[in-house]
Formats: C-alpha cells, sequence, structure tokens
C-alpha cells in the first residue's frame, strides 16, 4: 500500500451549514430595527418601518429621532439616549409614543444598545416593538377593575344604609308602613347594585324569578312574552355570569347573592 501517495491526497472539504443571512432576517423582522449616529439621526430602517410608523426608510433617513415622538417621549428618549453614549444607561428597555404618517399614536417598547465598530462607539441601535394592543388591554383591564371596586363601593354603601335603617326601624315601631317601605326600597338598591356587579339585568332578575318558581323555558317564554329560543340564550348567560352549571344551581347561587327576595 502506497501510504505516501495516501497522505498526498487533499482532504475532503467539511460539510458546513451555510452562513446566515442576518440581512434577510433583520428585513424579515416584524420589528422595528434601527441605527442612529451620534448626532441621534436615523442612518437606517428595515422594511417594518413601513408596518408600525407608516414611513417608507428612505422617509427618515438622516432625521432626527425626537421628529417621530411625542413631546413628552422625547424627552424620555433623548435621556436614554444621552445616558446610553456617555455609558450610564440603567436599563435598555424604554416606552415611548411615537405618531404615525397619519398622526396616529403607536405605542412602542425600544431596546436599545451601543452601536460599536471596530471598537469604535459610533452610534445607537435599536429594535422597537409595537405594543397598542397590550397597551388596550391594559387599559379594558383597569377600566373593569376600576368599575368592580365602584360596585363594591356601592354595595358596602348599600348595606350601611340597610343597617342603619333597620336599626332605626326596630328602635322606633311606631313607623309602621313608612319604614317597611323604605326597608323594601333599600333592599331594592342593594339587589340591584349586586345584579350589576355580576353584570345581570332587571330581566335577568325577573327571569331568575321565574326560574325560581320552577317554570320551564317555554313556560316563562309565555309569562315574558319572549321566544323560547330567547329565553334558552338569556339562561345560557344568566347561569355563565352566576358560574352555575345548573338551572338550580343559578337558583341557589341567585339566592346567596340576595338577587332572590323569596324562597322558592
Amino acid at each position: 500500500m502506497n501510504l505516501q501517495g495516501i497522505a498526498n491526497q487533499p482532504c475532503p472539504a467539511p460539510n458546513l451549514a451555510p452562513a446566515p443571512d442576518f440581512e434577510g432576517l433583520i428585513e424579515a423582522a416584524g420589528d422595528l430595527i434601527y441605527t442612529l449616529d451620534l448626532e441621534g439621526r436615523f442612518t437606517f430602517f428595515n422594511q417594518a418601518v413601513e408596518r408600525v410608523l407608516g414611513y417608507t426608510p428612505s422617509e427618515l433617513l438622516g432625521e432626527p429621532f425626537v421628529r417621530i415622538l411625542t413631546p413628552e417621549s422625547a424627552q424620555v428618549a433623548s435621556r436614554h439616549y444621552g445616558q446610553g453614549l456617555a455609558g450610564k444607561e440603567n436599563t435598555p428597555f424604554f416606552e415611548v409614543e411615537a405618531r404615525r404618517r397619519d398622526g396616529t399614536i403607536v405605542y412602542l417598547e425600544v431596546r436599545a444598545g451601543s452601536l460599536i465598530r471596530e471598537g469604535v462607539l459610533v452610534g445607537r441601535q435599536g429594535i422597537a416593538r409595537d405594543i397598542n394592543e397590550l397597551k388596550s388591554l391594559q387599559s379594558a383591564v383597569a377600566d373593569k377593575l376600576q368599575r368592580m371596586t365602584l360596585l363594591e363601593e356601592r354595595t358596602r354603601i348599600a348595606m350601611s344604609m340597610y343597617t342603619r335603617i333597620a336599626a332605626l326601624i326596630y328602635e322606633d315601631p311606631g313607623q309602621g308602613l313608612a319604614g317597611d317601605e323604605a326597608l323594601r326600597e333599600v333592599q331594592s338598591t342593594i339587589t340591584r347594585v349586586t345584579a350589576e356587579k355580576h353584570g345581570l339585568t332587571a330581566f335577568d332578575l325577573k327571569l331568575l324569578g321565574m326560574l325560581a318558581k320552577g317554570l320551564s323555558n317555554e313556560e316563562i317564554a309565555r309569562e315574558a312574552c319572549r321566544s323560547p329560543h330567547t329565553i334558552k340564550d338569556h339562561m345560557k348567560r344568566i347561569m355563565l355570569r352566576l358560574g352555575a352549571k345548573r338551572r338550580a344551581e343559578a337558583v341557589a347561587c341567585a339566592l346567596r347573592l340576595g338577587l332572590l327576595d323569596f324562597e322558592p
């Protein structure tokens, strides 16, 4: 065997994976990617700028970043930009309000960092994510919590009033029918507030009352002058709001909440 001849044979090239196409990845990214020079002017945008802000990249290149921001957000971003250039950045994340080309506002979550070339700081770079949907969701949750807090406060006040009026009536039985009427009025207020807290209407309470009497959907439909199909849909919604899986469970829950003032 000619070992010398084998040794002189060229080695086959290793099976290397192709190099990643970073430019393609940047352009395909759903988030806005940008770079800034040392004067705070845009030097690069990927194509996502058109979807997020409504501008083409060429329309913003060379423009200062504060141009697309609201005054308050321009101050926030400028502070982060200055801290980044000075190497004193506390966090790479911050949120801003940007103005789209059509004048509408878009909320952006930005992650920024230094742009270094050959060991020299030449600017800043970052990724901006559209968080409009997240902001809308947060706002909806906050509104719901505020409404729930308000309803709970109204319930507390109504219960306090009921307790006080009841005490006055028992202290002075001479009030007679007037006292009974006051109690009924306060009880009605408490029932209404409790129903609102659980998303129930006056019509829902009426249906619950008939359900507590043991009426079928067809009988309730005749009493309420509605179609059986409509009553069935209402019952499903009522049970969903009360967290009940069966009709008897819905009645029991309504009694426990004080939505029914009689035993079925």
